[in-house]
């Protein structure tokens, strides 16, 4: 097959320099990949890891207007270790003669697929002699240990191996770190929960001893149900990140073992342990653990202070059972507690499984309300569309401690702007959003009061007074009179919102104080709403029901949650009273105006 035009022109247009040979032309290696080798000379001096010539691959995926470049090692005159910044070096795959561990040359805007936002090149010519570049400066950096420096963002080892297609959350925040750094305990079992409804998605629900009694309960949100103690995995700990020099994790049990035996932790030892117990305790063919909890230590930069405890998984440990037997062996618990022992040091590959800390501040990175935000709890009075999209708002920007209240059904006439669906219709808006936000986010801690505002039960009164913002979302003359005659007791925010006809607008009124003053706010929103047209309040819902609706539509709804969402944060940040109304023009842009 002819090599591509942009190919050749890339390779032609690379400047000589005494540090770079080429030794092939391009090479077809199928299906739309191509290579070429050539050797790199250090401009520093040689280490044991990093010799001063080596030798590499250029591969080139992708289509001509979409090119890619990636450079791997090569199979024979390539680097073999691994170190930071560089996928795990493993052996040659089937049929390459290139190595596994492709250096990490782009810098981190390049992620976003943006032109421009990385600084590499956009034509193929100019961003092969950038790559390349690029590698120089890297195998120079290798050798020279300057990888990685003090005040970086630390980046974990690659894995040689890693299941992508399933996760498993744990929750460690900056708080917890001495609980784990001081234990009376350095292993144990613990409970894994699947979330309802998700695809290989799980988190680690419990911690417990090597006696099954529960030392560490993860606060995960109730939609996440786990059985108690249930042994799902075995756990360890280690006093911090270890790796094989440069920066490669472990392969093989026994290398697992081997780093464990640097921190003087005998894995081998520990599995034994953890079979012999669950041998004694558990029924007969019941499920083994199948994942090796190894946790550590972290520091969020290099060479600053450790912050949190980080955990990573093994998914193919297997200990013996009761009914193990090994032909020619005896059943004796000696014997099992040997097998066991077996895995530690065995050339078994690992089979690493995907972890994320889903603690609140980390699982927020993408976007978080502010902390003062998202400290308070925050009680929704109506469960509407604006009510609905606003809580799911607060929701997922990190305000995890919400009440609801509605005492209404959702209808399939309600979902041309509802966020629920038809498998909620004839159900209770506060418990189906309540379902609905608790499923939203692993900390969501979301409490449904399918009861009418006011409460006619004192303990359901009660339970209003436990909240710190109190959004409503009525609509109501007769809700916002209510709740100036409720007894709140102490000082709170109050925050209510209501589109005005036709969603056209939308009125936002807030106030702290130890009571909503409802005829301010009333006579706000009067003065700046619209009056509704008389023809069109008589809109039916449908033919033979005479029932009038409010007009709106799904896109204005999600425009005045997003206001009235920041409208909420606003008044959380700044206590006060304070009205505005806001409206959206016929070019799609808003206004606002104080009311």
């Amino acid at each position: 097959m002819a090599i591509p035009h942009d190919l050749a022109a890339a390779i032609e247009s690379l400047p000589e320099d005494p540090r770079f040979e080429i030794l092939d032309g391009w090479v077809d290696r199928g299906k739309g990949v191509w290579s070429f080798r050539f050797r790199a000379e250090l401009s520093v001096t040689a280490t044991v890891h990093m010799p001063e010539w080596t030798g590499w691959h250029v591969i080139a995926t992708g289509a001509a207007s979409d090119r890619e470049f990636d450079i791997y090692p090569d199979a024979d005159a390539g680097i073999v270790a691994t170190f930071p910044h560089q996928n795990f070096n493993g052996e040659p795959p089937e049929g390459r003669p290139w190595r596994t561990g492709k250096p990490c040359l782009e810098r981190p805007a390049a992620v976003f697929r943006r032109e421009g936002w990385a600084g590499e090149p956009n034509e193929a010519g100019e961003r092969l002699i950038w790559r390349i570049g690029r590698l120089f400066a890297w195998i120079d950096a290798a050798a020279q240990d300057r990888l990685l420096t003090d005040g970086d963002p630390l980046e974990l080892p690659m894995y040689p191996t890693l299941d992508t297609s399933s996760v498993l959350g744990f929750r460690e925040t900056a708080a917890d770190i001495d609980w784990w750094v001081t234990p009376d305990q350095h292993w144990g079992f613990a409970t894994i929960a699947e979330i309802p409804g998700a695809r290989a998605t799980a988190v680690i629900a419990d911690f417990m001893d090597p006696h099954r009694r529960s030392i560490r309960r993860v606060p995960w949100s109730g939609a996440i149900p786990f059985v108690e103690k249930a042994v799902d995995a075995v756990w360890l700990t280690l006093p911090g990140l270890v790796v094989f020099a440069p920066w490669r994790t472990a392969a093989t049990w026994r290398e697992l073992s081997e780093l464990c035996d640097g921190v003087s932790i005998d894995l081998a030892s520990i599995l034994a342990d953890a079979g012999a117990r669950l041998r004694r305790t558990q029924r007969r063919k019941h499920a083994t653990p199948v994942l090796l909890l190894i946790g550590f230590p972290l520091e969020a930069e290099i060479g600053g202070p450790t912050e949190r405890f980080h955990w990573i998984a093994v998914k193919n440990l297997r200990l013996c059972t009761r009914d193990d037997v090994r032909m020619g062996f005896s059943g004796s618990p000696e014997a099992r507690r040997a097998w066991d022992r077996e895995l530690a040091t065995s050339n078994r590959r690992l089979e690493w499984q995907r972890t994320a800390n889903w603690a609140p501040d980390q699982l927020r990175k993408r976007g978080e309300a502010e902390d003062g935000v998202r400290a308070k709890s925050v009680l929704v009075i109506g469960c509407g569309t604006l009510g609905a999209a606003v809580a799911e708002n607060l929701l997922r920007m990190g305000v995890t401690r919400m009440g609801l209240l509605d005492h209404d059904t959702i209808h399939v006439g309600n979902l041309s702007r509802h966020l629920l669906t038809m498998s909620d219709a004839g159900r209770g808006k506060a418990e189906r959003m309540a379902v609905r936000l608790n499923l939203a986010a692993p900390d969501a801690n979301v409490v449904a009061m399918p009861f009418s505002f006011p409460p006619a039960k004192a303990a359901d009164a009660d339970r209003l007074k436990e909240w710190d913002v109190i959004v409503d979302c009525t609509a109501s003359d007769a809700v916002l009179h209510d709740m100036a005659s409720f007894p709140w007791g102490t000082e709170r925010i109050f925050v209510s919102l209501a589109m005005t006809w036709q969603a056209e607008g939308l009125f936002a009124y807030t106030a702290s104080e130890t009571g909503f003053p409802a005829i301010d706010a009333m006579e706000r929103y009067a003065a700046v709403s619209p009056t509704p047209e008389i023809e069109r309040v008589g809109e039916m819902e449908g033919i033979g029901c005479w029932h009038p609706v409010f007009p709106a539509t799904a896109d204005d709804v999600s425009l005045w949650g997003a206001i009235g969402s920041k409208f909420v944060r606003r008044a959380i940040l700044s206590p006060g009273e304070a009205a505005s109304l806001y409206r959206q023009m016929d070019d799609g842009s808003v206004v606002r105006s104080y009311a």
